[in-house]
């Protein structure tokens, strides 16, 4: 039990030691943070605004396509007998691909050449019948005014020549069949040459590609090489909502190739397509540039800037400039005359890589560009490991006091 007392007594006397300690702790710092003086300063890095030129522009990645392709397939299935174009072969408009057999289809020509000159022949003597039967009625309705024949002479003249009449009509209309029979078979036999014809203008084209060989037999419709136009290329870009409705008609771009760097095409906005796609929320951009050389193939795949606007003479600062302090963004702008950092409130507009505009207010001189993320309003700075008049720092009144003891001692 007296133990028990003894340490319960022991344990409040240093309870009490320890509340008395930290008292004159606490007493100790307040008195220290009144003695402190200036604040402390702090090292910063800075970069001068300046006045030039910035530019909106949007940065894309896409691919090169023809400005016109298409399949070149006969009208008619068939074998084909020669083919006269290879992969990369230019050609002209008009110029033949292929050759189909066409053995048949001019005995299918020959054929309908007959039966044209039959239903010819057959309208012929429809028509000297029907003269015939003309003259006839004419010579028994004069006998009958003359009352030589009877009414039904006239009546029976009368209905022979409405017979004639009617085959020489059906007789008429199969030479017209005929014509067009003929016609159709000569159709068909041109069909037999394979031709690439294109509308729109003159100037060589490529084959691109060959689906079939010599000797095939195919169907109609069947394609048997492909034709592209890149004297003219379209560079295909996909861009997002936020630069969708900054792309006009019109606006000028650069194209890179990835596979030539350093070379830069002029090209310019020529379709926009009017929707984005609920998948990627990318709408589909196309823009047309000359390809006079050739050098641009379908398929490549191209870096493309468009320039939406440029401002000139405005005021320009370091992006990594920008800092929050209240809910709002500027910059920290060092006064000279007072040695310290004030922020300043800023609306942006432009940005271009590392730099961006300051849109509003109009201010000059420098700005903090390292070590911005320990200033406030008004703190003191050192640049470039130098203090500025009135700043100070708790390093150097320790050195100060370092040296006043040296300096004792050497006396």
């Amino acid at each position: 039990m007296k133990r028990f007392l003894l340490a319960f007594l022991t344990g409040l006397v240093l309870a009490g030691l320890l509340v008395v300690t930290i008292q004159k702790g606490t007493s100790t710092t307040k008195q220290g943070s009144k003695r402190g003086g200036k604040a402390v300063a702090v090292a910063v890095e800075t970069a001068q605004l300046k006045i030039g030129s910035l530019v909106d522009e949007g940065r894309f990645s896409g691919s090169i396509e023809a400005a016109s392709k298409f399949m070149v397939a006969p009208k008619i299935s068939g074998r084909i007998k020669k083919l006269f174009v290879e992969i990369g072969d230019t050609i002209q408009n008009g110029a033949t691909i292929a050759t189909l057999d066409d053995e048949e289809l001019l005995l299918a020509v020959k054929q309908a050449n007959a039966d044209l000159e039959i239903a010819r022949a057959n309208y012929n003597e429809s028509a000297s019948l029907l003269a015939i039967s003309q003259r006839e009625l004419d010579r028994v309705k004069t006998m009958r005014q003359q009352k030589v024949s009877s009414e039904v002479e006239v009546e029976n003249a009368q209905a022979a020549y409405k017979t004639r009449e009617a085959r020489h009509q059906v007789n008429k209309a199969l030479v017209t069949q005929k014509e067009a029979a003929f016609e159709t078979s000569k159709l068909k036999l041109a069909y037999a040459t394979v031709d690439a014809s294109w509308s729109g203008g003159g100037g060589q084209r490529f084959v691109a590609e060959r689906f079939q060989n010599a000797g095939a037999m195919i169907g109609a419709n069947t394609p048997i090489v492909s034709v592209i136009d890149i004297a003219t290329v379209t560079a295909v870009i996909d861009v997002v909502e936020r630069d969708y409705f900054k792309i006009k008609q019109g606006l000028k771009a650069e194209i890179e190739p990835a596979a030539m760097p350093g070379e830069i095409y002029q090209a310019t906005v020529s379709r926009i397509t009017p929707m984005l796609d609920e998948t990627s929320r990318q709408a589909r951009i196309e823009l047309e540039l000359q390809n006079k050389n050739y050098s641009l193939k379908p398929g490549m795949f191209i870096k493309a800037t468009i320039i939406y606007e440029v401002h000139n003479s405005t005021t320009i600062a370091p992006a990594g400039a920008l800092v929050r302090r209240n809910e709002q963004e500027g910059l920290f702008l060092i006064d000279t005359e007072k040695s310290v950092a004030n922020f300043v409130p800023v609306t942006t507009g432009f940005r271009e890589g590392e730099f961006i505009e300051i849109a509003s207010p109009s201010i000059s001189g420098e700005v903090v560009t390292l070590g911005h993320h320990l200033l406030e309003d008004g703190a003191g700075i050192i640049i470039n490991g130098k203090n500025l008049p009135g700043t100070s720092t708790e390093k150097g009144k320790g050195a100060e006091k370092k040296a006043g003891r040296k300096g004792g001692q050497q006396k």
